[in-house]
């Protein structure tokens, strides 16, 4: 069953509104998904995942400023379980070494390692062409203006909700359309 027949039959009979929030909201997760496996396929000679990929490229940011795997696990809206496994498997690849933080014994810092680094420089271009690729068909200025908005999205999925907000508007969807 197809993406857009199975939104058909989940939001059959539902008002415009809802349709156009709930099939945005799934074609988006959807359509990271995707991307997400583009990614995967293109780093696939590399051995590595795009997760990894984005840790690697994180650690060489954090050349002035160590980061530590809770810089990590927030950037990459990782667990801890989920950041300590991505670790453990870059540095059994030799990718990353995990140390103490000198000025906080209970803490680590990461760091890329040479062949992290190669590596890193490898893998830039690679995944650089795949998220042209997948933009390709919006062109530049339709890509600056969807990444406007999703950054509005965004934001506003950041603001916390006020208690009770979204029991009270989805109770109100619902006696509305009933």
């Amino acid at each position: 069953m197809s993406l857009d027949s199975r939104l058909e039959r989940i939001l059959a009979g539902k008002p415009a509104r809802h349709r156009d929030a709930v099939a945005a909201s799934r074609l988006l997760l959807h359509t990271a998904t995707l991307l997400e496996r583009r990614v995967d396929e293109a780093l696939a000679p590399f051995a590595l995942h795009m997760r990894e990929y984005l840790a690697l490229h994180l650690l060489s940011d954090s050349v002035h400023e160590p980061l530590r795997p809770s810089d990590l696990g927030v950037s990459l809206d990782a667990t801890r379980t989920q950041v300590t496994r991505l670790l453990d498997g870059l540095e059994k690849k030799s990718l990353l070494v995990r140390t103490q933080d000198v000025q906080d014994r209970r803490s680590l810092q990461l760091a890329l390692t040479p062949a992290g680094t190669q590596l890193l420089q490898r893998c830039v271009p690679v995944v650089q062409q795949v998220y042209l690729q997948a933009w390709a068909c919006l062109g530049e200025q339709a890509t600056q203006l969807l990444q406007q908005q999703l950054r509005q999205v965004h934001s506003g999925l950041q603001q916390p909700q006020a208690p009770g907000e979204a029991t009270d508007s989805a109770h109100a969807n619902i006696r509305a359309n009933a």
